[in-house]
């Protein structure tokens, strides 16, 4: 009865096993496209494995399993299992060139992560057959290269004296530009002693910024003679015999401006205050003074 139930319990705990040895993950397969090619010519490099849910893969490049092939480019792990399946899918894809003949192997080295834990798990090898560059038949020394060869057919008659047209008409240019630039130098006015002076700026009829400080009087007395002066030359006015308030009713008949009429008039009225009436404004109002003054006279002063 014992030996029987010995042999149960064994072939009970070989029924565990048989399901617990199926549920690990299958080999990695590897393969390299085309199986032969010549030496430097790009292969194509896949990684497929399945990784529990939760672990992601990378190839690591340049380990001591490439050989004599290098990486040319890698491109990102890609998953080709449906999402939610346990296990899932991986497909790792590099180029890869082999520079060594004859049949050259690749074991390619895969990074696993699991959250922080990194392991590495080495694939099964992949082969490809490198051949020579040149044809068999190639001797292995540097030829010189062939004699340039010479063009058939004759010159065009059209051409020497096109060139010589060509040279005729640069050296026209050339003494045509050379004209121009000595007319252009004698034509210059002369600089020198003798010559004529530039006429002279007008002078400025308003009084500088410091006259307003060191005597307000005669500033402003300045200011308003060459407002009244502008305005009687600009619209035929006796603007010097005409009070602030005068100048500003006629300018206003005569059709000038209405706001030109109501600044020349208060500007007017300012000066008299200052000149006759012992006014002295402060010296920000001076200064406004002065630049209405000068947008009276149209920047002409």
């Amino acid at each position: 009865m014992r030996p029987l139930l010995a042999l149960l319990l064994v072939v009970l705990a070989a029924a565990a096993l048989i399901p617990a040895a199926g549920a690990q993950s299958p080999e990695p397969a590897v393969a390299i496209e085309p199986s032969s090619a010549r030496m430097g010519d790009h292969l194509r490099l896949t990684v497929r494995l399945q990784l529990p849910a939760g672990q992601s893969p990378e190839l690591i490049p340049a380990t001591e399993g490439w050989g004599e092939f290098a990486l040319v480019a890698l491109e990102p792990p890609r998953l080709v299992s449906p999402p939610g399946q346990d296990p899932a899918t991986w497909e790792l894809t590099a180029t890869v060139a082999a520079f060594a003949l004859g049949r050259q192997s690749l074991v390619p080295t895969v990074a696993v992560t699991s959250g922080s834990d990194v392991t590495a798990l080495e694939a099964p090898p992949a082969a490809a057959n490198i051949l020579p560059t040149l044809p068999p038949d190639a001797p292995l020394e540097l030829t010189p290269l062939p004699p340039p060869a010479a063009i058939p057919g004759a010159a065009s008659p059209f051409l020497v004296p096109a060139v010589a047209a060509a040279v005729v008409a640069a050296l026209a240019l050339t003494l045509a530009a050379l004209a121009l630039v000595v007319r252009r130098l004698r034509s210059r006015p002369a600089t020198g002693p003798g010559t004529l002076p530039e006429p002279a700026l007008a002078p400025d009829p308003l009084p500088p910024d410091e006259a307003l400080a060191a005597d307000p009087v005669s500033a402003y007395r300045a200011i308003a003679a060459a407002v009244r002066a502008d305005l009687a030359s600009r619209f035929g006015l006796p603007a010097t015999a005409l009070t602030a308030t005068e100048l500003r009713a006629r300018l206003e008949a005569a059709g000038v401006d209405r706001w030109l009429a109501r600044l020349a008039g208060g500007l007017l009225e300012e000066c008299d205050a200052v000149v006759y009436a012992g006014y002295r404004p402060a010296h920000e109002r001076r200064l406004a003074d002065l630049a209405l003054a000068r947008e009276i006279l149209g920047g002409h002063a």
